[in-house]
């Protein structure tokens, strides 16, 4: 019986040493899942701050866009161009970081509101979306479901109810190019060609002659061809046009503006163009700012109505989901890339 006794104490402390290390793995367990967690929680504030920094960044870029815009208008209130230094790309160092800011011209493109219900010129301008199509070598066939999709009386629902899945059409006019993705037939790939060349803009938005690319301006007639607008770019110059009246009077152009012969039979005439429809002074820019700050980046494309009376600035939506500039007419830095370099279907 003391023997046993005796063997007792041993196990007793080999018991107590057992214990007294599963509490100290415990101890070290939850220490180093609390030092993780902290790290874990350090980082995540040190990303969200750099986050909030950059979005604050994204917000005093867009308040200086407004104001470079405010001093284009302040210096000439007649005319818009290509190749003023509004559109010319900028960018600014941060510590460390950049941000990065394009401006463009929205009246440079093609409005697709135009083939709206009711809008003013409407077949003229259907015809003048599939001149475009078919210059990007594109489905031409894109521009009558285009009508329909705007159109509400134009019942395309049975069309898309089919889909996968199922939608209706928009019947509305749109507020972002981005909406034609869900046309019947548009392929990504055919929307990043056509997106350089498009915009959706109030129906009161006219083409600026100054800032369309060569592709839009060979689009206003079937007649018209890539070098066409090329030498209607050309002719622009530095400055751009001074008046509308200085592009109604090109070589290229006085074919649909000038009163045309009596003696031309009717059926041979070519169809006269509206005035309305142009314009060489503009109100509505777009800008994409991205801000890379500590390795996180930030984004905004945002569209600018500027009052052509008082410069007043409104932004009309903020998209901050791209994470890229729309790309250039032709893939090009400026409005005056030559249309030759319009890729080959």
């Amino acid at each position: 019986m003391n023997n046993g006794r005796r063997c007792s104490v041993p196990r007793q402390h080999g018991l107590a040493l057992i214990t007294v290390l599963m509490i100290f793995a415990i101890v070290s367990v939850l220490g180093i899942s609390m030092v993780e967690r902290q790290a874990a929680d350090i980082q995540r504030s040190g990303t969200l701050l750099a986050v909030q920094q950059a979005n604050a960044f994204v917000i005093g870029a867009e308040q200086a866009v407004k104001t470079g815009l405010y001093l284009d208008w302040n210096n000439d209130k007649e005319r818009d161009h290509a190749l003023e230094e509004w559109a010319t790309d900028r960018r600014f160092p941060l510590s460390p970081g950049t941000v990065f800011i394009r401006i463009r011209d929205a009246q440079g493109r093609f409005n697709l509101n135009t083939l709206s219900k009711g809008a003013a010129n409407r077949d003229r301008q259907y015809q003048r979306f599939i001149n475009l199509l078919n210059l990007l070598a594109l489905d031409p066939a894109l521009a009558e479901r285009l009508l329909g999709w705007l159109d509400d009386t134009s019942q395309e629902d049975t069309r898309y109810q089919s889909q996968q899945p199922p939608y209706r059409a928009a019947y509305q006019s749109c507020r972002h190019t981005s909406e034609i993705l869900l046309l019947e037939g548009m392929t990504l790939e055919s929307y990043r060609r056509l997106e350089p060349y498009i915009a959706c803009l109030p129906l009161t938005a006219a083409l600026n002659v100054n800032t369309a690319s060569a592709a839009v301006l060979a689009a206003l007639d079937a007649s018209l061809t890539l070098a066409d607008g090329d030498s209607i770019v050309a002719a622009r110059g530095d400055k751009g046009f001074a008046s509308l009246d200085e592009f109604w009077g090109l070589s290229q152009v006085t074919p649909f503006t000038r009163e045309e012969d009596a003696s031309v039979p009717a059926a041979e005439r070519k169809p006269r163009w509206e005035q309305t429809d142009f314009s060489v002074k503009s109100e509505y820019f777009e800008a994409f700012i991205r801000v890379d700050l500590y390795q996180r980046i930030a984004t905004s494309e945002v569209l600018i109505r500027r009052d052509q009376g008082s410069g007043k600035m409104t932004t009309l939506y903020r998209d901050y989901s791209r994470r890229e500039a729309r790309p250039d007419p032709a893939g090009g830095t400026t409005n005056n890339v030559p249309a030759s370099a319009i890729p080959a279907g």
